[in-house]
């Protein structure tokens, strides 16, 4: 809901686009669902198996770490190319094949502890696009992925998450979701624009190196 009212000009130029009244807004549209596509697929398919065997400490701790050097290496490859963040092709530029490829790499946040923003993030600026474009694209992904996931559990769980929290407490949850939201993601974006990704990369490794000790020692 934040993404919606954040990027509130994308989403109408995609309503208008499916409507038939805005050619780019149409194409964008048809982008997102391609990114869409693996992640529902696949996601139905794994649910059971990545809720089995992925949710614990050990995997978590993994894919902060493994994520973590995967961004530096990215950061790393684009200022040895001399590539500045503002660098590369525009929201519009995008094709079906590239909205694939970051769409598969959506997927890798299925593993717990893999950032999903994070991932797509990447994913775009491999497929060739400026840091902002692949910045929008990713949440304006995540709308139709995390919106569809919410959705699903919702039809499946919604009794059970109705008897355990209260409808009050979910109300407020959404609220200072809401909220959060708003300011982590223009944060971030602002963050991203100026500094690029790699302080994340380091932020993920140290979290995951101090956290497998912590757990290793018997704390956890």
């Amino acid at each position: 809901i934040a993404v919606l009212g954040l990027y509130f000009g994308r989403v109408k130029q995609m309503l208008l686009g499916l409507v038939g009244k805005d050619p780019v807004g149409s194409r964008l549209l048809a982008n997102v669902a391609a990114g869409f596509m693996p992640a529902a697929i696949i996601g139905l398919l794994l649910n059971k198996l990545i809720k089995s065997y992925l949710f614990g400490p050990w995997p978590v701790v993994a894919a902060w770490f493994v994520g973590g050097v995967a961004i530096l290496a990215v950061s790393r490859h684009n200022r040895k190319a001399g590539r500045p963040v503002h660098q590369g092709r525009l929201l519009e530029d995008l094709t079906w094949r590239m909205a694939l490829v970051i769409g598969f790499a959506q997927c890798i946040a299925m593993w717990p502890g893999v950032s999903r923003s994070l991932v797509t993030i990447v994913g775009g600026l491999l497929v060739g696009l400026s840091l902002s474009a692949a910045v929008e694209y990713s949440f304006l992904l995540g709308v139709v992925t995390l919106g569809a996931a919410t959705a699903y559990d919702a039809l499946k769980q919604g009794q059970v998450m109705l008897q355990t929290f209260d409808a009050l407490a979910i109300a407020v949850g959404l609220i200072f979701a809401f909220i959060s939201a708003v300011v982590s993601v223009k944060w971030m974006v602002s963050y991203l624009n100026r500094h690029g990704l790699a302080v994340f990369g380091y932020y993920r490794v140290v979290l995951a190196l101090v956290t497998a000790v912590w757990i290793a020692g018997g704390t956890a």
